[in-house]
């Protein structure tokens, strides 16, 4: 409720009159809306404490060879166009910024990562790449409907599930 005063943004889930009320008469809030000091420090406390856990986050998520890592993961894409006519290869700083989401997102290595996206190369090698997704969109694909999918999860969830992918399991004869 405090953010929500602070920048003027309305509370949802929550009753704010009821809220407000139990704000002012604990003395964080003025009835006008202001913060009292003691409101001002919690506040300044709270903000502190989630600016220093993004931080801790972002550090997780790029470790200290991230740049190592993401050129390890775009080396295994081939370096040509793809049958879409897009490059296989995405620039480095939008691959970047999709592991930052990928990585808040779910909890895999490295070690997975590339080993899913070997995978994934492989697979798609033996189609002559048709239907690859790039490099970028293989981490993380904004849909339609704003929601993200990311293909790279389902790869590592494979990996770490112990399923090797099996080229065996569709059917070779032709049955006339």
């Amino acid at each position: 409720m405090l953010h929500c005063l602070k920048n003027k943004v309305q509370a949802v889930g929550i009753n704010q009159y009821v809220e407000f009320k139990n704000l002012s008469d604990g003395e964080f809030v003025n009835s006008d809306k202001t913060f009292t000091e003691l409101g001002t420090q919690i506040y300044k406390e709270l903000e502190e404490f989630f600016s220093k856990e993004r931080a801790d986050a972002s550090k997780k998520i790029l470790t200290e060879n991230y740049a190592e890592n993401i050129k390890n993961y775009l080396d295994l894409f081939p370096r040509k166009k793809l049958p879409s006519g897009k490059l296989a290869r995405s620039d480095k700083k939008n691959i970047e910024n999709n592991f930052k989401w990928f990585f808040k997102n779910f909890d895999y290595d490295w070690e997975t990562v590339l080993e899913a996206t070997a995978h994934y190369v492989d697979e798609y090698e033996k189609k002559n790449y048709l239907y690859m997704q790039t490099s970028q969109y293989f981490i993380c694909k904004t849909q339609a409907d704003k929601s993200k999918l990311s293909q790279l999860a389902d790869y590592c969830a494979m990996i770490k599930d112990g399923i090797e992918p099996d080229e065996d399991s569709h059917f070779k004869e032709k049955v006339v």
